[in-house]
């Protein structure tokens, strides 16, 4: 009975069949869909949910932003990610988390593109 419930993953060419598959994926192909207008800066902080400081970013500045865009902005000089919601017709820039207060949009921010991908190393 055991040998009817064997998981594929248990199985040499199932495992075999799924790295090479992983193995040979395009990571350019999957997360980078204009070259010329993305970079991967690290994350500046952890004000967004699910990113955490130092993690790897992939911005795009062709992304048109939109309501509830994560953002890499910088703000008095420094540099931030915040999530840019619409209130009639002000755009306001916010964290998850509340570590600093909502601000209106002004000519002083500067918008360098959408966070569009956080890679987290796990070791």
């Amino acid at each position: 009975m055991g040998d009817a419930l064997a998981r594929p993953k248990d199985d040499p060419a199932y495992v075999q069949a799924m790295a090479d598959a992983f193995l040979n994926a395009d990571l350019n192909a999957r997360l980078i869909h204009n070259k010329a207008a993305t970079f991967l800066p690290p994350a500046p902080d952890d004000a967004i949910d699910g990113v955490f400081m130092g993690d790897l970013l992939i911005v795009n500045r062709s992304i048109k932003h939109k309501p509830n865009s994560v953002i890499f902005a910088e703000i008095a000089g420094e540099f931030c990610l915040r999530r840019l919601r619409r209130y009639g017709n002000d755009w306001i820039l916010e964290d998850d988390k509340g570590y600093s207060p909502p601000r209106m949009v002004t000519n002083e921010d500067y918008y360098h593109g959408t966070v569009t991908h956080s890679i987290h190393p796990l070791l």
